[in-house]
């Protein structure tokens, strides 16, 4: 079981020299309107919140649909590189085509690759890891690119985790399906492995990794909205990393 080290992120609803960004209070944001970028309105409202907090290159790893990539370019602008990787080219078009414009194509870098090899001889002001959902997924993605991670300018070095938190995304999806819920338990009585009534609105594995790298004095929270978590970085890496972090998994 996680230990749960991420609590609640209490913000104020009003500060300083707010934007549009913070405002996605005021709006309905759950499944419904994720779109291309399959985020809330409020966890991309985050992101682009986050990409403005930082300076110097920024990395992604996942992209699906690229949607997200379309909001790093946008909130970054130039002359911020963008270092996009995934295991396959599976862009929509329109976000491909925004990408391809000439004042974004020759600093936004569309990869296909794994991961988990870290990118020799780059830093980066700002990370967003929303590929591999599983625990040593998320694990490996952390220890390759961590401590590539760096403040500069005088802003901090922040780390993104998409579907990090429960959160009420779902919500309205579940709220009548009564009926389905009564089918699924009466098909786990014939499964070897049970589903569960009501799918996950967050992964288990990414919340673990968060709670790892602020229990380790690592990483601090900065902001968090729906299932997006948004951390500063505090330190390095150390080399037992991974072997502390899979305690975690052990009963």
């Amino acid at each position: 079981m996680s230990r749960v080290f991420v609590g609640p992120v209490e913000e104020s609803k009003q500060s300083a020299g707010e934007g549009f960004e913070d405002l996605a209070w005021i709006f309905t944001c759950d499944s419904r309107n994720r779109g291309l970028i399959r985020q809330g309105f409020d966890e991309a409202a985050l992101l682009w919140k986050a990409v403005k907090a930082t300076s110097g290159n920024i990395l992604e790893v996942g992209r699906n649909l690229a949607g997200s990539t379309v909001l790093l370019a946008a909130a970054a602008g130039p002359p911020r590189n963008i270092y996009s990787i995934d295991n396959r080219s599976n862009e929509d078009r329109a976000c491909k085509d925004y990408l391809a414009r000439p004042e974004h194509k020759a600093r936004v870098h569309l990869l296909v690759a794994d991961s988990h090899v870290p990118l020799p001889n780059l830093r980066f002001g700002f990370l967003f890891i929303d590929g591999d959902h599983t625990f040593e997924g998320v694990l490996a993605d952390v220890v390759a690119h961590w401590n590539a991670l760096q403040a500069s300018d005088e802003k901090p070095a922040l780390v993104a985790f998409h579907d990090a938190l429960p959160n009420q995304n779902f919500k309205w999806r579940d709220a009548d399906r009564n009926l389905n819920r009564l089918w699924i338990r009466l098909k786990n009585k014939f499964r070897k492995r049970q589903k569960p009534q009501i799918a996950p609105d967050y992964e288990p594995g990414v919340l673990k990794v968060c709670d790892e790298l602020i229990h380790q004095g690592l990483a601090a929270k900065w902001r968090s909205a729906g299932s997006m978590l948004v951390m500063e970085k505090l330190a390095e890496l150390p080399r037992n990393f991974s072997d502390a972090a899979r305690k975690l998994q052990q009963p």
